[in-house]
Order: structure tokens, then sequence, then C-alpha cells
């Protein structure tokens, strides 16, 4: 177009302020207004049946609201503002009289429609994070947070991650390796090009980019710079990590308003974490962040008791809580590198699903997993699922979990940890000798300290739903899952019976999604029919070779096969595999459901193995790992995937 056009639709239009989540239009509704982006950050997404998927992500430059005033459809998609943002609005009516009379501008509006029909748009899912940590009043942990968190985002995706320092002021000492510069120099930054800043920015060993905004007190940057700033760095920029001053100023309030996620840094001093309780009720008024994107991390004092689960969730209510160790070691390592992964949308859940000896090959699919480098972030599991995630998660290796598993090598190993019921009201089995077993591996840990955290479900008779613990003594809790019915006696909590988790979520991938789990791999043990089809004619030729071998041995060892047979058919069908063979039946049909939601599914499935066999661990194992090493390009595309 040339610049008389340009000029003469640039005079129909007006600017228009949108703030940080704020609705454009939404979908369904009728065509109205034509925009371009003058600055900030949009998004649109559909819904449908309750879920909301993200179409595309705009910014400075883009136009949308053309495909409604040109095919006089209702909006396909609900536009809202990620930042504070400006565009330029023109009217529909000022639309078709600028599509009737220019024919230059309507040819070029109509060619852009015929490209986003075909589906040759430019938009591309790339979104952006504002991060905003801050420190409490007199503590100044949030820098090392602040640079850890950026180096681990930029290792764990590897997109372009900047630091923007705003603790420095005038006052500050002169340090020419920061590159700062001035709040005032920013003014016009909306207009500039993205490769403005590029002289300031100070290349971190790390992998990011770190940049220090001098904060000027005699001529301070107005507050609604702030968006500005971020809208620039947006354009070149996935994550943006802002470390604040430790003072809320209106500065320090607009960052907060402007990110996606905040995250207050303390010790766990008992008067600084309420100090800490304080500032929150701030924070939240003064930004319109859901409480879940607020966050507090709690540096532990040295010599001081660690903060319960049950203390945060009494201090802070249901913001998330993250608890760093006292000294930088590898679990403060792996703190920050979960909190990494939760704002970049990457993290992994494993589930593991029920299947009494069959479950064993999940010990393979750890051994694979753990040789391969490839990190699990969370744990979900029911029975036996819920016994082998629980040994990892609290810190065992997958050999050491393999090693626990090889120390039942023989039926009579299994009968000792049976201990019938006198009064066998309840069930067969009291269980009390499996959780003195348990106990020995897993001591009297508690969920809290997991390595790796960790869900395990049960059955909850008593109101027909999955019960779901994340807290107390894991080893009670894998009792309560492992309570096949009617034989182990089941668990009663609160007056509420409590049986094998498997019963109602036998592959439990929605507990994961509920805990945050961004990608989840599911390990279904279960045969299907056209492996119950082969387990049956596999038996059926062994069975014949055995019969043949018989007939040509003496009389005496040819009548023993056929007495043993025939003991074996008597016996075959009784009241244990009649009742697990039910139970697994019913499981395998919930779990292929539950699979349905799962990113990836496992099937180490053993066509020639029976539920009993926890005295073959070995031939599990391999088949887990054997299944898992077949699936391991899926696995690591899977996990190298960048969530939006």
């Amino acid at each position: 177009m040339s610049q008389w056009e340009l000029k003469s639709i640039g005079g129909l239009m007006r600017l228009v302020e949108y703030k940080k989540d704020e609705v454009v239009y939404r979908e369904g509704a009728e065509g109205g207004n034509f925009y371009i982006i003058v600055s900030g950050r949009f998004e649109a997404f559909s819904s449908s049946a309750g879920r909301q998927k993200t179409l595309a992500y705009l910014r400075r430059g883009d136009y949308f609201g053309e495909m409604s005033l040109l095919s006089s459809e209702p909006h396909s998609a609900t536009l809202r503002a990620l930042s504070d943002s400006i565009l330029l609005e023109l009217k529909k009516e000022d639309f078709k009289k600028t599509i009737e009379h220019n024919a230059t501008v309507a040819l070029e509006l109509g060619r852009r429609l015929s490209s986003r029909l075909r589906g040759g748009g430019s938009r591309t899912l790339f979104k952006n994070d504002v991060i905003g940590v801050l420190d409490r009043p007199q503590w100044a942990g949030a820098e090392a947070f602040s640079f850890r968190l950026a180096a681990d985002l930029f290792r764990e995706t590897h997109q372009k991650t900047i630091l923007l320092d705003l603790r420095l002021d005038a006052a500050s000492p002169a340090d020419p390796s920061l590159k700062a510069v001035s709040f005032r120099n920013l003014q016009n930054i909306e207009n500039a090009p993205p490769e403005l800043l590029s002289p300031n920015l100070v290349a971190h060993p790390a992998g990011f980019q770190v940049l220090t905004i001098l904060r000027d007190g005699k001529d301070s940057f107005r507050e609604e710079g702030i968006p500005l700033i971020f809208n620039h760095l947006a354009m070149e920029h996935r994550f943006i990590v802002v470390c604040l001053p430790r003072v809320l100023d209106e500065t320090a309030m607009k960052v907060f308003t402007q990110s996606d996620s905040i995250y207050v840094v303390t010790d766990s001093d008992l008067s600084n974490i309420n100090e800490t309780k304080e500032m929150l009720a701030d924070i939240e008024k003064a930004s319109s962040l859901s409480a879940d994107k607020i966050s507090v991390v709690i540096h532990e004092v040295l010599l001081g008791m660690r903060t319960t689960r049950s203390v945060r969730k009494e201090l802070f209510g249901d913001k998330p809580c993250f608890s760093l160790p006292p000294v930088q070691d590898e679990e403060h390592a792996r703190v920050v590198r979960y909190i990494a992964r939760k704002v970049s949308n990457s993290l992994v859940g494993l589930a593991l699903g029920s299947g009494a000896a069959l479950g064993l090959a999940h010990i393979g699919v750890l051994k694979a997993l753990e040789r391969e480098k490839i990190q699990v972030d969370m744990i979900a599991g029911s029975s036996i699922g819920a016994l082998i995630g629980a040994l990892y998660a609290v810190g065992l290796s997958a050999g050491q979990v393999e090693q626990a598993a090889l120390e039942i090598n023989s039926p009579f190993r299994i009968m000792r940890l049976m201990d019938p019921s006198l009064w066998p009201f309840h069930g067969l089995i009291r269980g009390r000798k499996v959780i003195r077993h348990f106990r020995s591996h897993l001591g009297n840990k508690t969920f809290e300290e997991c390595r790796i955290p960790l869900r395990i479900v049960g059955a909850n008779l008593s109101r027909r739903c999955a019960q779901v613990f994340e807290s107390g003594l894991i080893a009670d809790a894998v009792r309560t899952s492992i309570a096949i019915p009617a034989i182990f006696t089941p668990v009663f909590m609160n007056k509420e019976v409590i049986v094998d988790g498997g019963i109602l979520s036998p592959l439990p991938v929605r507990v994961l999604h509920e805990a945050g789990a961004h990608k989840v791999i599911a390990v279904n043990v279960f045969p299907t029919a056209k492996d119950a089809l082969e387990r049956r004619l596999f038996l059926g030729e062994v069975e014949e070779k055995e019969t043949l071998a018989a007939r040509r041995k003496n009389w005496f060892g040819r009548n023993w096969f056929f007495v043993k047979k025939f003991f074996a058919r008597k016996f075959s069908a009784n009241i244990f595999d009649v009742l697990m063979n039910t139970i697994q039946t019913m499981e395998s049909e919930i779990a292929e459901v539950e699979s349905e939601s799962a990113d990836l599914v496992l099937r180490p499935v053993l066509a020639n193995a029976n539920w009993v066999e926890f005295f073959r661990p070995s031939i599990f194992i391999k088949k887990g790992e054997e299944e898992t090493m077949k699936m391991l390009p899926k696995i690591k595309a899977l996990v190298s995937q960048q969530n939006v």
C-alpha cells in the first residue's frame, strides 16, 4: 500500500487501551471491529467441553478481527490481553468503507484471509512468561534464586531467557560490567526495534541474558512503562525473570500486575514467615493473579527445623510452597529445577498402574528411564504401582528397587509374608507382615520426605470414590493401596473403608493431571483380549508338548504326570484365581479408559505370565525395560516437546 493509502486508513483508526486479562471479544460474538497491535501481547483461544485450547499468541504488528468482518461469521476465538496493551481500532462501518473504496487494501486483506483459511498463517504458539521474584524485607535470597531459576529455564527448554534486574538505584555503586541502562532512556521503548537493548545485555555463562535497569530517583520511570519494557523484551525472549528490590513500591506492584507468576523468597524463621504472609496479602490486593500463581519459596534455616506441609498450608493456604534446603546441594538444585519445569509447562508425571505381579514390570521402566537420564517430576501409583513408585520416590535407585524385588525369589518367601486372619470377617490376610516388610525399605518416611513428589491411590468404599494420599506415612498409604478386597483386610480410616486403589483407578493418570503434570507417561501392565488369547494358545502348546513327553516315560512317570494334571485342573479355578481374574478384568477395562488421557502409554505385557508370580521378578523387570527402550524415541520426543 502507498503512504497515502496508509495515511487515509490511519485517520479512521483510534487508539484503545486494554489492561492485562481484559477480553477484546469473545468466541461466538458477532464480528465488530478490526484491530492492529501497537504494543502488548494477546492470546487467541477457543473453548470446547469446558477445556481451553490456545490458537495463537499475538504481538506488536499483528492484527485480528478481520476474519469475522470479511466472512460475516461470528468470532471463532476469544482474544484476551496478556499484558497492558494498546491497539489501533477500526470501526466495522469504516472497515467496510475502506474495503469498498480501496481496491489495494481489499486485495491484500483477501489474500491474507485466503492464506489463513488454507492454514498458511504465520502465527505460532510462542508464549511469553513473566516471572516476578521478590525478597521479603531484610532477606537477600531472591538474587541467587532468580539467577538459578533463569539458568534452569534456559537449560530445560533451550528457549531465550532474560533476567531483568530492577534492584539497583542511582545511589548503587557503579559496576561497568553490568552495562546498566537508566529508566529514563527507555521512555519510547514501545516504538524501538528489538535490538535497541542489545548493547546493554550481558551474556551469563549459564546461557541466559541479564539486563540491569537503573532506578533513577530524580527522574523515576513511570510505572506505565513496565508493561512496555516487558512487551519489548517479549519480542525476543520466551522467559522474563524479574528480580525486584525488597520494597513494595509502585514499580514492584506494577510488575506483579503484569506477571504470569510471582515467587516470594524468604527463610523459615517464624517471624520472617509471618512478615511474608502480610506481604503476600498486599501483593494479592495489587495483582489480579489467582492464588495458585503466587508461590512462596522458603529457604530453611541452617540450624532450625524445616517447615512441614501442614504448617505451610496453615500459613499460606492453597498457595504453592517450595522448601529449599539450607545448603545448596543436589536437593536444593532439584527443587529449583522443578520450579523451572513447572513455569515452562514441562513437568513429567509417571502413572504406575496396578496388576499384582505383572506390575513388577514398573521396575524395568524405571531402570530404563534412569539409565537414559529422563527426569520424572512426579509419580502416582495404584496397588503394586504404589509400592514400586513409593520405593523410587523416597530415594532408592531403580537398581535398589530391583534388589528389593529379587529378595522374594520363591513361593516360600511369599508365604512367609502371609498372616492369615483367625476371624476372616474382613479379609483372609491381616497384612501386618506385609506392612512390616514395607517398613524395612520405607522406614517411617512421610510424603514430605520424598525425593520425587508422590501420590498414592486407594478406593474409598464408603464414599465410592478414589482417595488420593499425599501426606502422612508412606508405608501406611501403600498398605491401603494394596488391600485387595476379600484377600487383605481393608484399612479403616475415620470409620471409612478403604481398599486397593486399582478398584477405581488402576492407572492414575487423572491424579497426575490434577497434581500439575503437563506430560504423563502411563504404564499399563494389564493384558488385552488379544494377549489373553495368546496366553491360552501358549499354554495349550506347552500342555501338548508335556503330554507327548509324558507318554514316552515309564508306567510310574506317565501316571504321576496325569495325576498332577488331574489335581491341577481341579484346583486351577480356585477362589483366589476367580477373585483376582474378576478384579483384573474389571481393572483392565477401566485402565483402557484412563490411558486415553495420557500422552504416552507403555504396555510391558507378558502373555505367558500370571498375576501371582511374584517369585519370578526378573522376567517382568526385563519386559518393562525392553518396552521402555522400544518406546524411547517417543518418550524423548514427548519430554523435549515445548508446551505453551
